[in-house]
């Protein structure tokens, strides 16, 4: 619930910059002609849901539903009278939706004022901070429009100490460089007035060269206003804070890649045959001088099961590293197969491998979504099954003791395919079928499911190829 939940309002001048962004808005004519009239009582409302742990938020306005926001979203400004509106929230849950998850908050709309509020922090007891935005002097012919768009920063990451911002033009370091500001945690800078144009941000452990976060070739038009927030958010399988750069404009928002955070990778073992597997990065040296271990990365990795997230460090934040990896039989030390990935910095990758090394092996890569929600737990699901790999399969997964002739899958994959599914706390039985012929291939169960889990399923083959099928069942901790 919103309870003991802190607000705070801060008041800004964002004056051109969201007017003149207005105008690419199908309501575009009608601000306009609202903003000229002197009479007006008209005001502009938007959220923003930067509660990183959270599932989707429903964002009522006087009881009436607007908006369903998963965490960086942002909802279109939308045009009201000027008022005080009360404000509620409900989870939106994979079962149902925790509807007293509410508040007595509210939004009061002023005159020509954007109000964008943002609800930040803590999934149970977040706060809430108002950037306010006067729109008034648009039309004022003594308004000075020497600049064309006008940006802002605001510190919100509560594992991050005070923060140095820097507004750098497209390509540049921070050689010589003085911070443009610094931030606190829970505040905000005043409005930067700018020419359009493409440039980088970053933001640095105050007083160090510590960089936290940073985001190259960021495009900045003409008529711009652009909001950005520092947040941070965990994922499964790690303990080190993701930090987030979140764009807020005036009809969305969204996640920049963080280019100072490391790639991260791991593997399934799912070829048939080898027991065990090594994994190898960019080159497997024979050379009996040098050390082999500087380019091992996944050691004796069982079959059916995962390796631990791997930091690699992208060069090329522009365009990706491309990276070979050398899959090896750990008993036999015979080279398996080779492949290469496309890494960008921040991912979060599953290589993911099938087949039998008597005949033909496939890997195929993809981001994983390890964001954990703290209200409810989450399963991965990966097709790897070679025996069937021209079909799909289907997956059903029920509450424990219900009866599967009555439900509907609930996903299909492909080969070598990938879903995420949400469920709440409890025990499930699995079913897995192939989608072609209606034939059940895989009946396990999860027990003891608890939030903020997130969990792998991966079908495979079994050990030496063929049935019975597999599902491995990987907890990341």
């Amino acid at each position: 619930m919103f309870k003991g939940k802190k607000q705070k309002t801060i008041v800004t001048s964002l004056i051109v910059g969201i007017s003149l962004t207005l105008t690419a808005c199908e309501w575009a004519e009608d601000l306009l002609d609202e903003v000229s009239d002197s009479t007006s009582s008209t005001g502009y409302y938007q959220f923003v849901n930067l509660v990183p742990q959270s599932p989707i938020i429903e964002f009522l306005v006087d009881d009436q539903s607007i908006a369903e926001l998963a965490f960086g979203d942002a909802s279109t400004i939308e045009s009201v009278a000027k008022d005080s509106y009360d404000l509620g929230f409900n989870q939106i849950l994979p079962n149902s939706s925790n509807d007293e998850f509410t508040s007595n908050d509210g939004v009061s709309v002023s005159n020509d004022i954007i109000s964008t509020y943002i609800i930040y922090g803590d999934t149970d007891v977040p706060s809430s901070l108002t950037l306010t935005t006067d729109i008034s002097e648009l039309f004022d012919e003594d308004f000075d429009e020497n600049y064309d768009a006008i940006i802002q920063f605001i510190h919100l990451s509560n594992s991050a100490f005070d923060i140095d911002v820097y507004w750098l033009n497209e390509g540049e370091d921070l050689l010589n460089k003085v911070a443009d500001h610094t931030l606190s945690y829970e505040n905000s800078s005043d409005e930067v007035e700018i020419q359009s144009g493409i440039y980088k941000l970053v933001l640095t452990e105050s007083g160090t060269d510590n960089i936290i976060a940073s985001s190259d070739s960021i495009t900045v038009s003409t008529g711009d206003a652009q909001i950005f927030a520092l947040t941070n958010y965990l994922t499964a399988g790690s303990d080190d804070p993701v930090y987030s750069i979140i764009n807020i404009e005036t009809d969305s928002a969204r996640e920049l890649t963080n280019e100072a955070q490391a790639a991260k990778i791991r593997f399934s073992h799912g070829i048939s045959a080898p027991d065990y597997s090594d994994i190898f990065l960019d080159i497997y040296l024979t050379d009996p001088d040098i050390d082999n271990e500087a380019n091992l990365i996944a050691n004796t990795l069982e079959f059916g099961a995962l390796s631990n997230l791997v930091d690699i460090e992208i060069e090329n934040v522009d365009t990706s590293d491309t990276r070979s990896f050398y899959i090896m039989d750990s008993i036999k030390e015979e080279k398996i197969d080779t492949f290469s990935v496309d890494l960008q910095p921040s991912s979060r990758m599953l290589i993911l491998t099938s087949g039998d090394t008597s005949s033909s092996i496939t890997v195929n890569d993809y981001e994983e979504e390890l964001r954990i929600i703290d209200t409810h737990a989450k399963v991965l699901i990966s097709h790897s099954i070679d025996d069937i790999k021209s079909d799909a399969i289907d997956v059903l997964i029920i509450n424990d003791g219900s009866n599967p002739d009555t439900y509907s899958a609930q996903i299909e994959l492909s080969y070598m395919g990938n879903a995420d599914y949400e469920l709440e706390s409890g025990d499930y039985d699995v079913y897995i079928y192939n989608a072609s012929t209606g034939e059940l291939i895989i009946e396990t169960s999860l027990r003891g499911i608890e939030k903020g889990e997130v969990v792998n399923l991966i079908a495979t083959d079994y050990t030496y190829g063929g049935t019975p099928y597999q599902l491995h069942t990987y907890y990341n901790e």
